[in-house]
């Protein structure tokens, strides 16, 4: 393949993955502030459900959204290492 053909392909498939994760925070931070009133009416550790996930199941969430853009990200980037690997050998790769 190409090395410009590897660019565009890790190119299209980085803005899919940050689109992707920005439409989950877009999400979670329109609907669960919409929600959180009637989320109030049941408790989750003392405290009201709507409450709770505003201040601890955001945090997770955000914490999760990094987490799952650094793992994509470099699993990514080390494909691409090694198409550019491959193609400066002039190996063909093979199926794994």
């Amino acid at each position: 393949m190409p090395a410009t053909m590897a660019r565009r392909i890790f190119w299209s498939r980085t803005q899919r993955l940050t689109a992707a994760l920005l439409v989950v925070w877009l999400i979670a931070n329109l609907a669960l502030p919409w929600f959180a009133p009637a989320l109030n009416r049941w408790h989750m550790l003392g405290f009201p459900l709507g409450y709770w996930l505003m201040a601890v199941g955001m945090l997770g969430l955000y914490l999760g959204v990094v987490v799952v853009y650094v793992v994509a990200m470099d699993r990514l980037e080390a494909r691409l290492v090694e198409d550019a690997r491959t193609e400066a050998s002039g190996s063909p790769a093979g199926p794994a």
